[in-house]
């Protein structure tokens, strides 16, 4: 079953934008995309005491990413729209944080954290929102989402949003520190900035 998001999403995830940038409508089509280097994934959370923000390192990012879709007649269903990204390459900001980070992702046994899209409803004529479903892995536990996603094409698809989680939905338990008077909130967003370029 899907959780849904219960406010609009502003621009979710990068491969959904490609349907109304560049359009595509034809079954079991394979393009490649690159994203831009002025592109951002960010991990923010805060704490009873202050905020906390984990930048990724996209010099790390495997690219280019490869699509592959199938038009259907309700839905465009995706089969390998995967984004992979490295625990070890999110900065927090400082050697001590940067490792609780990773001990919080568990990342000794699981060291990405993974982005799927599973499929978009098909784009509208003049309307830049549609509906998308996607699947979320953290520390090997994976959730689906269903959300909506704005896309903005200025020369090349600009993809700008935030998506809200849960660390108990991965069955993360909020760290506490300092003696148990600092206690990390359940809440955390995924913030994306990506501009990306077809190949």
């Amino acid at each position: 079953m899907l959780s849904t998001s219960t406010h609009t999403t502003k621009i979710v995830w990068i491969v959904s934008a490609l349907l109304i940038g560049f359009g595509f409508t034809d079954p079991e089509r394979e393009t490649k995309v690159r994203v831009a280097p002025e592109s951002e994934v960010v991990i923010s959370g805060t704490t009873n005491v202050n905020e906390f923000t984990c930048k990724y390192n996209l010099e790390e990012l495997e690219l280019p990413i490869r699509l592959a879709y199938d038009d259907k007649a309700e839905q465009i269903q995706f089969s390998n729209a995967k984004l992979k990204l490295a625990n070890d390459c999110f900065d927090c900001g400082g050697k001590a944080i940067n490792k609780d980070f990773r001990e919080l992702l568990q990342t000794e046994e699981h060291p990405q954290v993974e982005l799927r899209l599973l499929y978009v409803d098909p784009p509208q004529p003049d309307n830049q929102k549609i509906g998308v479903g996607m699947e979320i892995k953290i520390a090997g536990v994976t959730r689906n989402y269903e959300t909506i996603l704005y896309c903005e094409q200025q020369g090349n698809i600009c993809v700008d949003g935030t998506i809200p989680l849960k660390l108990t939905d991965f069955g993360l338990e909020p760290p506490r520190k300092v003696l148990g008077m600092i206690k990390v909130h359940d809440e955390i967003k995924v913030q994306v900035a990506l501009r990306l370029n077809e190949i």
